[in-house]
């Protein structure tokens, strides 16, 4: 059922623009749906708990806007960027979220919501999966400057959970990468998702590293836009 995927959160979509967002809610997630805000899924384990999340919401909230800003769809994993504009218990609301669904038998069973900013028009491409590939294969190799100098565009704006500090053009984010190269060592980079739409790509990753001498391991997203078959911007969560 995964070819109905794209319908279905075409479906979800409208449904939250037109105030129904208990009816998708309903109608298109897995009795068995775990969702999580910004990495933490306290009391969102399960249906029930999650309708409960939902309502609280609705009753709550009344939405201005609801702006679709881009979809990616890859078989049973998709994603969409939205801003959203509404009032949650009198306070003005204003943001742009990710949200990254996985799919079992046409229901959501698993989202993460991220919040972002919103992204520029992207130009056309090149094929962005085989370079995206490329780029994943020399961070699992350890060749993360080689594919940087590669894919990377002049005009690249990284951003560090919405942080961009010291991140805008090719020659800082060099530095950056430089910084992590020279201070980390990569014990493994397991890819857990990837979702290529046009333009549009995101892989999930789990790292284990040393990073001057003080052990990391975590899972990440890496969300990434193209123009002319090179990353011109790339955010981290």
């Amino acid at each position: 059922m995964s070819s109905n995927n794209r319908a279905n959160l075409e479906e979800i979509i409208k449904g939250i623009q037109n105030n129904k967002i208990l009816e998708v809610f309903d109608k298109y997630y897995h009795d068995e749906i775990v969702m999580y805000e910004n990495g933490d899924s306290t009391n969102r384990v399960g249906k029930a708990a999650n309708r409960k999340a939902e309502e609280s919401f609705v009753n709550n909230a009344t939405v201005h806007e609801a702006k679709l800003l881009k979809t990616i769809v890859d078989g049973d994993n998709t994603a969409y960027e939205m801003y959203m504009d509404f009032t949650y218990g009198g306070h003005p609301v204003k943001k742009s979220q990710w949200a990254f669904q996985q799919w079992s038998n046409g229901l959501i069973i698993k989202e993460e919501f991220v919040e972002i900013k919103a992204p520029a028009a992207p130009e056309p491409s090149k094929d962005v999966k085989v370079s995206l590939e490329a780029i994943i294969k020399g961070i699992q190799e350890g060749k993360i400057l080689e594919v940087f100098d590669k894919y990377y565009h002049n005009d690249v704006i990284m951003y560090e959970k919405g942080d961009s500090t010291n991140r805008v053009g090719k020659a800082a984010n060099r530095k950056a990468e430089e910084s992590f190269v020279n201070n980390a060592t990569i014990n493994e980079a397991k890819l857990l998702k990837l979702l290529v739409d046009g333009d549009n790509t995101a892989y999930e990753m789990y790292m284990d590293f040393t990073y001057g001498g003080h052990p990391v391991k975590k899972s990440q997203w890496a969300v990434q836009q193209w123009s002319n078959g090179l990353i011109i911007k790339e955010e981290f969560y």
